[in-house]
């Protein structure tokens, strides 16, 4: 190894290089001691700024080394005892000097505000900020820096302006932070984007405990000490105040444009801070542009709650204090509003822009009794609004109290009553939001003032009438039943007529109905619409409005328990029933989707009677029509019962149709007063259950025989009850077919009964053939049997007994014929009778009898004769039997000689 004595200057340099880049800092210290002339002080910490390692995780070696340069009694080391090392003392004297042309050594920034600082604290402020930039906390840097801040004053002014602050806000205020402000980015802020900086952790805490104290151990510690290395450039007393006059009006902007992003900042910034306590610039001005301030924050606050307006009111106490007035009453909730005519008019809506509200000049923020006020009365109403669960800006509150429209108090009246039910979790007391609602109109008590009152007011352009009409649908919407009859019935004076409050309970009525989507009237709006009917029907007894409700939600409930589907697939609302020009056509749909609904026709006809009594679709249509309800209700059950007896014929069930054909319908033609509502369904259904035939035949031949006598006995009810002739020709071909059918299967029930009668005559011991005159006399004794229907048997055979009700049939149709038109009953118009088929001798069809007509006495044969006459001729062949009668001719062959 060589000595210091035999190295040049440049291996020296690159010796100290060498030695600061290894970290033996201690070694370097000696080498300087050694080589003072060439290495100094401030090459020293250029070199430890250029090579040292600063990821050193023990700064201890590096801060004795600086300490070091403290101590003046330092004595040089004896450059014989260093040693250096081979990879320095074997470089050439050329090499050696071109390696230290190549080194990148760097200058110590000067970062104190004096041109000539201290070398050390310089070197520790840019070492400390390399030790915050790598570790990214300031830990390292303040235990790094707070080692050296007693001996220098310059270093310790930039520790408490820059240090101190991050340090409070990194470790006391906010540990958990993790985009805490670092001292590098501190040192380049501006003192609006300091304030915004430092004071944006203690935003989001919304704790003014945290604001205050900010302000008072970050804000103040970095803005005095920015301020003073400033004021050390300004020659003048008057520059000095310029700049604190700039400083308000920071202080003011920051807080504007604060309360747009956070209103608690600033609004409780301006309650608990003065401003700076050295001001000298005319008080006057200061105090009422901070005033004015004041009011700009709570016009810009963007939101409301219970939290704010309480700030807003302190805002505005101290506004009022600082020009000298009254603190404005926060005890009551309806204040009354005093507003000079000179302010009112001179308000425009441009003035509550956000950018103008600074202006000095806008008569909304500029300090006065009528500013004040209308803030007392916007506060008051915001406060309303908010405990009502409807939260407004303290700006829309104040363009809709001012500017608004009849239109727009209109709307926003109705998105209070909507949204009030919908928002507010607690119980609501709807006698208080009467109130309250009715001192939005005013501002004041309701009868201090008329109702055409000019003064700004937040429903001030609605009438008395309409906004008592709209309170009391609230009340029906919200259930609030009993309140509403103790309002609105109890109170005298009433604040309604009664008239106009039986039309709103109506119309409330009528909108949870429409609006219900089952109509089962214990869920939805069916059960809003039913309780306020029984709430209020007691109240309004001779109600016909009410009572066609109820007639209707009965009906509506009813149906809701049957399955029913309107056009493309809808599903049934209750609204239907109100939109149909004739709701029992929906009774109709049942019947046809449905396929047990027909078996429920007790519960379908008092639908039916209900729909009629509900006077659907309105009473007004229906007053046109003379006809009595009850003939209405009548025509409805025929109609209902028809509908049903064609749904139980579409699935086979022949004997339901027949039983209510026997047992519902009428029996006989009835007249009636209204030519609208004449019978005639009850022969048609008569008929149309008569003429179905079974998709399966019964296997028995008595089932068979019951089966038909049934069907010819409805066809014998449809002759009686046919309204017409016309309907005549069909009824007949159709019991013609029948009867040929019976007379078949009466033969075959004969024989079998004859066959089962010889095999048990035969079965019998000792038994003999009968006679041939024997016989003669046993088949005399049936034929007779089977006219006179001997009663004394208990089971008649089938020779002996006949379809019972075809009696009727001729009856029947002598009724019918003697009402049609084509058979006239005069003198003379017999013989035009004629009952035309497709042709003469058609099957059922009836012929012509004028020969018979004719070959009476004097063609004076009266009517009845004629009518049975004709009657009996032409269904001999069916029904004669039962009425034991024989055509004429036959008796005049019966009658005449052999």
């Amino acid at each position: 190894m060589a000595s210091l004595k035999e190295l040049t200057d440049a291996h020296i340099l690159l010796l100290a290089v060498h030695l600061t880049s290894d970290g033996d800092l201690q070694r370097l210290r000696a080498l300087l001691d050694c080589r003072r002339g060439i290495l100094s002080q401030t090459v020293a910490y250029r070199l430890v700024l250029s090579f040292y390692p600063v990821e050193t995780p023990d700064q201890s070696t590096l801060i004795e080394f600086l300490k070091s340069f403290q101590d003046g009694n330092r004595q040089p080391t004896d450059s014989e005892d260093f040693k250096v090392d081979s990879s320095i003392s074997t470089i050439s004297r050329q090499d050696a000097l071109r390696r230290c042309r190549t080194l990148r050594i760097q200058p110590v920034p000067n970062h104190l505000p004096r041109e000539k600082g201290s070398g050390q604290a310089n070197f520790i402020i840019e070492w400390a900020k390399r030790l915050e930039a790598l570790s990214g906390t300031l830990q390292p840097l303040t235990e790094f820096v707070e080692r050296f801040v007693e001996h220098d004053p310059d270093l310790r002014h930039w520790y408490e302006t820059y240090v101190v602050p991050v340090l409070r806000l990194q470790y006391e205020f906010y540990p958990d932070a993790e985009d805490i402000i670092g001292v590098r980015e501190l040192e380049k802020m501006t003192a609006e984007g300091g304030v915004s900086t430092l004071l944006q952790y203690a935003e989001r805490s919304h704790n003014a405990a945290d604001i205050a104290r900010d302000l008072e151990y970050v804000v103040t510690p970095w803005v005095c000490g920015a301020q003073r290395a400033k004021r050390r450039r300004i020659d003048s007393l008057a520059a000095e105040t310029k700049v604190e006059e700039t400083a308000w009006e920071s202080v003011n902007s920051w807080l504007m444009n604060e309360s747009l992003n956070d209103f608690e900042v600033a609004a409780k910034t301006f309650i608990g801070w003065n401003g700076p306590s050295d001001v000298e610039a005319p008080a006057d001005a200061i105090v009422s542009r901070y005033a004015q301030t004041g009011l700009a924050i709570i016009y810009a606050c963007p939101e409301t709650s219970r939290d704010l307006l309480a700030i807003s009111r302190e805002v505005l106490t101290k506004v009022a204090s600082l020009i000298g007035l009254a603190a404005p009453d926060s005890t009551t909730t309806e204040p009354h509003i005093v507003l000079a005519e000179s302010f009112v008019k001179g308000l425009e809506e441009v003035d509550l822009l956000s950018s103008s509200l600074s202006r000095k000049t806008n008569p909304f923020t500029r300090a006065s009794e009528s500013s004040v006020q209308l803030l007392v009365g916007t506060l008051a109403t915001s406060a309303a609004l908010f405990e009502l669960g409807l939260a407004s800006s303290l700006g829309d509150v104040v363009r809709t109290s001012v500017f608004g429209s009849e239109r727009r108090h209109k709307d926003e009246l109705r998105r209070l009553l909507q949204q009030i039910p919908r928002l507010t979790r607690k119980e609501i007391n709807w006698r208080s939001v009467r109130r309250q609602l009715l001192w939005f109109r005013t501002w004041s008590q309701y009868s201090e003032v008329q109702p055409d009152s000019p003064r700004p007011a937040y429903l001030g352009r609605l009438t008395a009438e309409y906004l008592e009409t709209q309170i009391l649908y609230s009340f029906l919407t919200a259930g609030q039943y009993d309140a509403a009859k103790e309002v609105y019935l109890d109170t005298q004076p009433q604040p309604l007529p009664e008239s106009g409050v039986e039309s709103r309970i109506v119309a409330s009525i009528f909108e949870a109905y429409d609006n219900a989507s089952n109509g089962n009237r214990d869920r939805g709006g069916m059960k809003r619409a039913y309780e306020i009917l029984r709430a209020f029907r007691s109240r309004f007894p001779q109600s016909t409005a009410l009572s066609d409700i109820d007639h209707l939600i009965r009906a509506t409930h009813s149906l809701s328990f049957y399955q029913l589907t309107l056009q493309h697939g809808v599903p049934f609302r209750p609204v239907a029933i109100r939109v149909q020009k004739d709701p029992l056509t929906l009774l109709e749909k049942v019947l046809g989707q449905d396929p047990k609904a027909y078996t429920k026709l007790d519960d379908l006809l008092e639908i039916g009677r209900n729909l009629v009594r509900a006077h659907l679709p309105s009473r007004e249509t229906l007053a046109q029509e003379l006809d009595p309800v009850e003939l209405r209700v009548s025509d409805a059950e025929h109609r209902i019962t028809y509908h049903a007896i064609m749904a139980a014929l579409a699935v086979n069930d022949f004997h339901t149709a027949y039983a209510y054909i026997t047992t519902r319908l009428s029996t006989s033609p009835t007249e009636t007063s209204s030519p609208n509502l004449m019978d005639d369904v009850s022969w048609r259904a008569a008929y149309a259950a008569g003429k179905y035939r079974p998709s399966v035949s019964p296997k028995s031949l008595t089932s068979q025989i019951d089966s038909l006598a049934q069907r010819m006995e409805l066809l014998s009810r449809a002759l009686m009850l046919a309204p017409s002739g016309e309907a005549l020709s069909g009824i007949l071909a159709t019991w013609r077919r029948y009867e040929e059918e019976m007379e078949g299967l009466k033969a075959q029930a004969v024989d079998e009964e004859r066959s089962f009668d010889a095999k048990a005559d035969a079965a019998l011991p000792g038994g003999f053939g009968l006679e041939d005159r024997d016989a003669d006399v046993a088949e005399t004794k049936r034929a007779m049997a089977r006219r006179i229907w001997p009663t004394s048997r208990a089971g008649p055979s089938y020779e002996e007994e006949a379809p019972m009700g075809l009696f009727d049939v001729a009856r029947g149709a002598a009724t019918a014929l003697r009402k049609s038109a084509a058979f006239p009953l005069g003198s003379g118009g017999l013989r035009d009778l004629k009952i035309k088929e497709a042709g003469t001798g058609s099957e059922g069809g009836l012929v012509d009898n004028t020969d018979s007509a004719s070959s009476l006495e004097g063609g004076r044969t009266r009517k009845r004769d004629m009518v049975a006459n004709m009657v009996t001729n032409n269904l001999v062949s069916g029904i004669g039997w039962v009425l034991g009668a024989q055509p004429r001719d036959r008796l005049d062959q019966a009658h005449e000689p052999e």
